[in-house]
């Protein structure tokens, strides 16, 4: 299974279609090399093998077309979290699970987790592309699973948190590192959510092993998220 975060091709629409996503694609190998500062339009244009005049016809600026790289990057791993968590009805299964999601994508695809290692916290409202996240909050709302003064609040946090993890995991020197890593991060933020220090543990580790150690090699690849 081919788990890479890199941008999907391009859908059917067309040259323009087709242009943008040479311009995404380019970006996404250029930022993923090192510091966005460090690249330049005339770098992304190059590499794309068009103009400027054609990238300002589809982006308004640098941090536009970051901010489209982000976005897609960020679907995938959202859609691979919805793939892992099909089935499972417990809040705080689903929001471990989804956590160590973000850990093996990073490790799948150092790349992509540079990505949302440095440009996550752009987006922490409740908006579509958070929807599972939310969900998961609200959901353990219902089931009397966490303790949420307010939910904005919890986002910012989930956010935060996954964010740390990420970039932790990129230092990891080996797999068993990663795993031990994302368990105790994830065991964290469940206790933070209001969940039992013993139980916390416990499905902090299962949701390590099963998704970071193992890989999630029992999700399909053509699992996307659901509509909302």
């Amino acid at each position: 299974m081919d788990d890479a975060a890199s941008p999907a091709p391009a859908r059917p629409g067309g040259r323009r279609s087709r242009t943008r996503e040479a311009l995404v694609r380019a970006g996404f190998s250029l930022f993923g090399q090192g510091p966005s500062d460090a690249v330049s339009i005339d770098d992304i244009v190059k590499a794309a093998g068009t103009s400027k005049q054609t990238f300002y016809n589809h982006f308004t600026d640098k941090a536009a077309l970051l901010e489209a790289i982000l976005h897609q990057v960020r679907e995938r791993y959202e859609a691979l979290c919805f793939a892992v968590n099909e089935g499972e009805s417990d809040a705080a299964r689903r929001s471990a699970r989804a956590l160590c999601v973000y850990a093996r994508q990073t490790i799948n695809d150092p790349d992509g987790g540079h990505f949302i290692a440095r440009l996550i916290l752009d987006d922490l409202g409740i908006s579509e592309i958070n929807r599972g996240v939310v969900g998961d909050l609200e959901l353990g709302l219902r089931q009397g699973r966490y303790a949420i003064p307010v939910l904005e609040t919890a986002v910012a946090f989930i956010f935060g948190i996954t964010q740390a993890l990420v970039a932790r995991v990129i230092l990891c020197s080996d797999l068993s590192q990663a795993t031990v890593i994302s368990q105790q991060f994830a065991m964290l933020m469940l206790r933070a959510l209001g969940i039992d220090t013993r139980e916390a543990e416990l499905i902090a580790s299962q949701a390590a092993d099963a998704i970071v150690r193992q890989g999630m090699l029992h999700v399909p690849a053509s699992q996307s998220a659901p509509s909302a």
